[in-house]
């Protein structure tokens, strides 16, 4: 045999195993696949959530993990619908203060958000990046007036008389300098001391022009807004450009899980439901999909198709087949007709 016949030789041999491989090597992914659709299929959900997220945020990432307990609404307990150490928030970017709520603009109109009146913002203390945005409650909107070196709040004149006063001052909405007073304030009906007086002492302090915005508070912060000395989060009234957004819906318990492993810890006890929660929730995402799978594999290998066996259990009926219960009706197919008999030429007509 020559060298070229040994060459065309090799060449078919090589060719059809990789054509005998080649159905066996894609059976065999074919497989793989089928035992991970599971995970796929969940992996494909979760990025249609993402981008979903996304694009009705228009903010990266979405949503902000609770690490604090300064929203919560009970020492010991979480509530769904209330911000809680832990808690996923789904965040939306807002143009500017005039798209913000604030609780005495609930109080005027019954706006809530989180079981309360306003919009929950989230914002980066005096506009840094060094700290981790905080996630308070706005309160209320006040306005530098130059003229006079004070602020007006021009909320308190469309609440109750009877919910605000001015220390040490007459009782205005505008020229403020000392100390508004507002009661009932919140799930536990506090009084909030709003000190314009140190703020405007602040401003001094720091050679800094004083400028407006929001007076922001915690829910769980026992009415010391985050303004004052005592809190000393963030010294001046919130503008709009440290604004990262509002607060727009909740995945409740779910954040307790990047706190646990990548921190940081959660500042203050975490609820006990929230944990038990959480792990009822992992536990059926986990196990729920699983054994259908499962019940899948079963039913494929004793030869029962599985959607036909489901339909029989649920008493599904295909459409065309009739139903007893009103709906499509039933398709009654006609028998065919007899050929017409033939005439035997033998017999007289």
């Amino acid at each position: 045999m020559t060298t070229y016949q040994l060459a065309i030789t090799a060449y078919i041999n090589i060719k059809m195993r990789l054509e005998a491989a080649v159905p066996e090597a894609v059976q065999r992914v074919i497989g793989v696949l089928k035992r991970l659709r599971v995970f796929l299929i969940a992996g494909a959900i979760v990025l249609l959530i993402v981008v979903g997220l996304c694009a009705y945020s228009g903010i990266w990432p979405p949503v902000v993990v609770v690490e604090s307990n300064s929203m919560q609404h009970s020492a010991t307990t979480s509530y769904i619908g209330v911000i809680d150490t832990g808690d996923l928030v789904i965040m939306k970017k807002v143009s500017g203060l005039g798209e913000i709520r604030t609780y005495l603009d609930g109080v005027k109109d019954g706006y809530q958000t989180y079981s309360e009146n306003g919009d929950v913002v989230i914002y980066r203390p005096l506009g840094t990046t060094v700290h981790t945005p905080v996630i308070h409650r706005a309160l209320c909107t006040v306005e530098y007036n130059q003229t006079g070196n004070s602020f007006d709040i021009p909320a308190l004149k469309d609440v109750p008389a009877s919910m605000w006063s001015v220390a040490y001052a007459p009782k205005t909405w505008y020229d403020l300098k000392t100390q508004v007073n507002l009661t009932g304030i919140g799930y536990d009906q506090v009084t909030v001391k709003i000190d314009l007086k140190s703020i405007l002492t602040y401003f001094a302090s720091q050679s800094a022009t004083p400028h407006g915005g929001i007076i922001t508070l915690g829910d769980n912060n026992h009415g010391v807004v985050d303004q004052s000395p005592i809190a000393s989060i963030c010294r001046e009234p919130v503008k709009a450009e440290w604004i990262v957004g509002v607060a727009r819906g909740e995945l409740p318990w779910f954040g307790l899980l990047k706190l646990w492993i990548t921190g940081p810890s959660p500042e203050g006890k975490v609820p006990e439901n929230s944990k038990t929660d959480l792990f009822v929730c992992l536990a059926l995402i986990i196990s729920v999909p699983i054994a259908i799978d499962v019940s899948g594999v079963i039913l494929e290998r004793k030869g029962i198709d599985a959607k036909a066996w489901l339909r029989s259990k649920l008493h599904l009926r295909c459409r065309g087949e009739g139903n007893k219960g009103g709906g499509d009706s039933e398709t009654t197919v006609p028998p065919p007709e007899k050929p017409p008999a033939e005439s035997d030429p033998k017999k007289p007509p």
